[in-house]
Order: C-alpha cells, then sequence, then structure tokens
C-alpha cells in the first residue's frame, strides 16, 4: 500500500485514482479541449481516399496556466509529482463551452461511466458517444477521467523567478 493524498491506496499495475481531481486552484487561464477520433487513411491508385474508424473517440485537453508565484504553484507540482507520470489516472474539471449545462455542446458524465460526452441533440437526447452504462447526469460533471500525455512534466521558471505551466491530459475510461 502506498499513502495518495492522504488515503491509502493498493499498489497496482496501474495507480487507479479516479475520485482524485486536479486541484482547483490556481484555475487555469484556458483550457483547450481536442476530440481525437481514431482513422485509418489510404489512398486508392485511382485517387480516391478510403477512411475506416477504429477503436473509440477520446479527448485531449491542455490546461494552461498564467505566470504565478512558486507558493501559488506548489500544489501543482506536488500533484504533477505524485500522479507518477503517465502512470496515475484522476480527474480535471471541465468548463462548459457554453453558458448552460444541458444545451447543445455541453459536456456532460454519467452515473457510473467516466467517460466524456458531449450533448449533440436535446430532443430527443443524444449524446456522442453513445452511454455505455446508465443515463443518469452525474453532478459531479462534468470532469475528464484521465492522465498526463507524456512522463516529464515541463516546469518553467522565468527570469521574473514566475513559474510557467501547460498541463497536458489524456482521457482515460
Amino acid at each position: 500500500m502506498f499513502l495518495f493524498g492522504g488515503k491509502a491506496r493498493l499498489s497496482h499495475e496501474s495507480i487507479i485514482m479516479t475520485e482524485i481531481y486536479l486541484p482547483d486552484f490556481p484555475a487555469p487561464a484556458s483550457v483547450s479541449i481536442r476530440q481525437k477520433q481514431r482513422t485509418r487513411r489510404s489512398v486508392a491508385e485511382s485517387g480516391k481516399i478510403l477512411t475506416r474508424l477504429y477503436g473509440g473517440s477520446t479527448y485531449a485537453v491542455t490546461l494552461s496556466y498564467n505566470p504565478m508565484r512558486k507558493d501559488q504553484a506548489a500544489n501543482l507540482i506536488a500533484f504533477l509529482h505524485e500522479v507518477q507520470g503517465r502512470h496515475g489516472i484522476f480527474r480535471v474539471r471541465l468548463p462548459q463551452l457554453n453558458d448552460q449545462d444541458g444545451q447543445v455542446g455541453s459536456f456532460v458524465n454519467f452515473v457510473g461511466d467516466t467517460k466524456l460526452h458531449m450533448i449533440i441533440k436535446t430532443s430527443p437526447f443524444t449524446v456522442a458517444p453513445n452511454p455505455r452504462g446508465g443515463t443518469a447526469i452525474d453532478p459531479a460533471g462534468p470532469y475528464i477521467s484521465c492522465s498526463l500525455d507524456n512522463d516529464v512534466q515541463e516546469i518553467r521558471l522565468g527570469k521574473n523567478r514566475l513559474i510557467r505551466l501547460d498541463i497536458n491530459v489524456t482521457e482515460r475510461t
């Protein structure tokens, strides 16, 4: 067993921290959300482009922070160290892309399912991708269950002694 965030956890092949959230403070200055769809593409001798979807779609998120003092960045830096690169799975709260929850283009999570979904129709209520479990909306959302994109997290210290930080994560379900 090891201690993570004050809670004892069993050590396994992958650290499962799905109830652990990236610290809310300081808040990122900007959030970039990208949908990644796995597509195989080939071009026939005739020039026709052929595509085939395989696997599912996932989201990738970049959180960019304003320059901050060391004391402001301490919680984030400690958290990033503790998740052990791509190994740990945690949650990041996401802002809505529009003003209201439940509208087309809003993100949503479902109870019992850690996958991030987007509402694509309100009548009838339709999300993409299709829910894997129940259809009760998780009030803790929207969030992305994710891990860091790589094992090396760069923390930049400028001449003005301010820390600059960008965090790249990929959805894990």
